[in-house]
């Protein structure tokens, strides 16, 4: 065996046994969320479910007048952001993830709408 050929053998073993490690680990924020922000002092409820989409991150938000698909998905280190398409336009969504509890805001024309949630599943 030339040393050309122990040398791809070689690169190609670490590539084989690194891919796990170079996968980012999205399990913490897969599944459904229960979340609240306050809406002109009203509470609003909203379920947030994340998915796994292909190679990345998708999912859905559940508020009271519609279902919104998220895009733009990600988890970096602790912080999960997104956005989605609504009748007032494109809203950006970013949380830190503590353990279970989402805490974040919505950002709005208006300003940042402070959200909590639980992981509900």
């Amino acid at each position: 065996m030339t040393l050309k050929s122990t040398f791809k053998l070689a690169l190609l073993s670490l590539l084989l046994n690194s891919s796990g490690v170079l996968a980012a680990d999205n399990s913490a924020v897969l599944g459904q969320w229960d979340l609240s922000l306050n809406l002109q002092g009203n509470e609003v409820l909203v379920k947030l479910t994340i998915t796994e989409d292909g190679d990345g991150l998708g999912g859905t938000w559940a508020g009271p007048q519609a279902t919104n698909a998220l895009s733009d998905v990600s988890l970096a280190g602790d912080t999960l952001s997104f956005s989605m398409q609504t009748q007032q336009g494109s809203l950006k969504v970013s949380f830190e993830l503590e353990g279970d509890t989402l805490n974040g805001g919505l950002s709005t024309p208006q300003g940042n709408l402070p959200i909590v949630g639980k992981k509900s599943s």
